[in-house]
This record gives C-alpha cells, structure tokens and sequence, in this order.
C-alpha cells in the first residue's frame, strides 16, 4: 500500500511511484476521510479514466450514492460549496465552465504577465525588507492570493475575509487542522454573498461581477453556485500554484546545473522547463475520485458501481511508455505529455495563470539572486503531510 502522506515519500517519490507502476497498474492507499482508495497507475489508463464520462462519473451521486462526495456527513459550510465546478459532471459541469473560461484563457493571461511579474517584485522586495527569509509564506502563498484577487475584483472586505480562510486551508498542517479552517468558512461566505449583492446592483470591474451576470444557455448562477465556483478558483488555483513554486524552487536547487540552465533560458525555454518542473513535481498527486456509473471490468480490475477511484497523476508522470528517461528532469523535454493539469473535461481551468505565476516568481528570483541558496540542509526541510499533495512547509532561503 502506498504512503503518500509520508516524509521519505514527498522529498523523493519518483522512484517509488515507479516501482509501483512496474509491479501493475493499480494501487491501494487510505485517505483521511475517505478510508481505502484504488489508485489508477499507469498515463494512458489515467487519460482513460478522466475522459471517459460515460462510464465514470465525479458527482457520486450519478453512481448510486446520496451525496455529492459519497460521504454520509459533511458540515454545512461545505455543503453549500460542493455543488463546484470540480464536482459536477455534464452538463450543468460544461454550462459553469463556459461562464468562467474567457478569463483564463491563454491570451488573457498573457495580458496579465506584467501585473503578475510586478507582484512578484514587490513580495521579495518586502521580503527583503523585513528580513523574511521563508520563501512559502512570503511569495509561494501570496502571490496566487494576491493574482486571484486582482482578477476577481473583490472588496477590502470580503478579501480580508478570504485571506483568512486560505490562511487556514492552505496553511501545510494536518488533515484535521485543515477542518479545522473549514469550519471558519461561514464569515468568509457571509462576505462573498453582500459581495454578490453589491455588484449585482452596481457592476464592477472584475471577474466576480462578470460572474454575477453570466449566463449560459439561458441560465445564471445560484449564489450557491457562485460561493462554490469562488472557492474553486481559489483552493483549487491557490494551492497548485503555491506548490508548484516551492517544489520547483527546491527541484533547482537540489539538481546540480538546474538552476543556471533555468537562468540561461530565454522565455519560451523557461516555460518548456515550467513544464517540465510541473511533471517532475507534480503538486496535486491525484485526481478527485471517480465512480464507476455501472460494474465493470477496467484494464484487469473489477470495479463496483459508485466505488471510489483516483488517478495517481504522479505515477503517470514517470510512465516509461510516454516519458523518455522518466525519472531524470530534463529542463528541455519535448514534447511533454504530463499529467500535472488533470485531464478531459476537468482539466484545470487555471493552467495558463498557473504556469504565468510560476515561471514569473522563477524567473524574479534566479535572476534577481545569481546565488540563491538554502539556509537549511534541504533533507532536512518538512513536506505538508496532506494525501493528494506534495508542497513544502517552509523554505528558508538566502538571498545572494
């Protein structure tokens, strides 16, 4: 059974996740929460998995069970929220999307780069300034913060009602400090619905306001709906990108010659090595579960209706059959077919701002510090014991 939560695991999973692959195409682990998990192995089986929605589904409830997540409780805030884009399937999934995937589409970020380059700038100089020297408070969790909330449009107010919350979510404690946060989402929502209101009589400039007025086929959002797709964009955006900062900061710096081979790159080989970094690190490790709509046999296995299934991204990031040499990082790699976005129709609505921020903060911080290094012994750095991610607790460094 494979421990994904474990230390030994998250400073170095590629050899572990391969020898799991070579021994099948299927493993077992536990989630908190969600007790045993199979886990899909193998990239073109996990493409499989996430495209075919006539066969699985990821609303439970289109597989035989009560709730959207299969679990008999969840706390009311939450309930509120689990009607999202990343839980529902067609075609309410598909009319959501289309409300929200102007924004984030490739030639929209681009106009975005500057700005997010700016911030970026701006968090190390206050770094600097005040002697921080833990680059995943400082910039990893800030910066998407700080871009989502440019996007968004939002009050002081409900802002500051957010950061809270994310603080908490995102903030590399346990499962059930996590909860914990969770719990404290009741203000934050309370916030986001007077900000419905608001833009809802006076629209603003802003994703939100956009939001408020969208329609798809006819329809509009729910405020339901709305406090759900906010808190997506956020959670779901936020730690992604916070990881994949961290992780690549770290995977530079321990590979010899990484770092310098990141600085001599131009900005398309910085983004090819962006991708690279996002294979290699693979912050969200798996998917949301998917259910079987009916028993079936998938690949060898015998699958039950409503059973839990995860694609383990990051085993398919180091399949042989699609990736040359799969456990040496190659800054340069192409093509690159990685798993690090998810795939079919829940492939990650936020891919293009993601890799903007990452390869901005990369590209402010190797350019700015010709001798950035750790502080730390790097074995000796703590990883967020959370099943399903794989981020850095903290990140000391030095700014030379």
């Amino acid at each position: 059974m494979l421990q994904l939560q474990k230390q030994d695991y998250l400073r170095t999973p590629h050899a572990t996740l391969a020898r799991a692959l070579e021994a099948g195409l299927f493993e077992e682990t536990k989630i908190v929460f969600f007790g045993p998990m199979r886990l899909v192995l193998g990239h073109p089986e996990i493409q499989e998995l996430l495209k075919d929605t006539d066969r699985f589904a990821v609303d439970a409830r289109n597989a035989g069970h009560d709730s959207p997540f299969g679990l008999r409780f969840l706390p009311g805030s939450l309930k509120v929220l689990a009607d999202n884009l990343l839980g529902l399937d067609d075609p309410r999934h598909r009319q959501l999307r289309q409300m929200v995937d102007e924004p984030f589409r490739r030639t929209a970020i681009d106009e975005l780069k500057p700005s997010i380059e700016e911030m970026c700038d701006r968090l190390v100089d206050n770094m600097l300034r005040t002697g921080e020297t833990d680059l995943v408070p400082g910039l990893c969790r800030e910066l998407p913060l700080q871009v989502i909330f440019e996007l968004l449009g939002f009050s002081d107010e409900t802002r500051a009602a957010l950061h809270d919350v994310m603080k908490g979510v995102a903030g590399g404690g346990s499962p059930f400090q996590m909860i914990r946060a969770i719990f404290r989402l009741k203000p934050a929502q309370d916030a986001l619905r007077r900000e419905f209101e608001r833009v809802r009589a006076e629209p603003q400039p802003g994703l939100v306001s956009e939001l408020v007025h969208a329609e798809a086929d006819g329809e509009r959002m729910t405020d339901d709906e709305l406090l759900a797709m906010v808190f997506v964009l956020f959670v779901a955006g936020h730690e992604t990108t916070s990881h994949l900062i961290s992780t690549s900061v770290y995977t530079l710096l321990t590979h010899p010659g990484a770092a310098d081979q990141y600085r001599a790159g131009d900005e398309n080989a910085r983004g090819v090595a962006v991708d690279e970094l996002m294979r290699y690190c693979t912050p969200v490790q798996m998917t949301k579960p998917r259910h079987p709509r009916e028993d079936m046999e998938f690949h060898g296995a015998q699958l039950k209706k409503g059973e839990r299934i995860m694609a383990l991204l990051a085993a398919g990031n180091v399949d042989p059959r699609v990736f040359d040499d799969p456990l040496t990082l190659n800054l340069a790699r192409r093509p690159n077919r990685h798993l690090g976005w998810g795939g079919g129709p829940h492939l990650c609505l936020g891919l293009h701002l993601a890799r903007a921020e990452a390869q901005a903060a990369l590209s402010c911080l190797f350019d700015r510090f010709p001798h950035l290094a750790f502080t730390v012994d790097p074995d000796k750095l703590r990883w967020i014991p959370r099943s399903g991610m794989r981020g850095l607790k903290s990140l000391p460094l030095g700014f030379q």
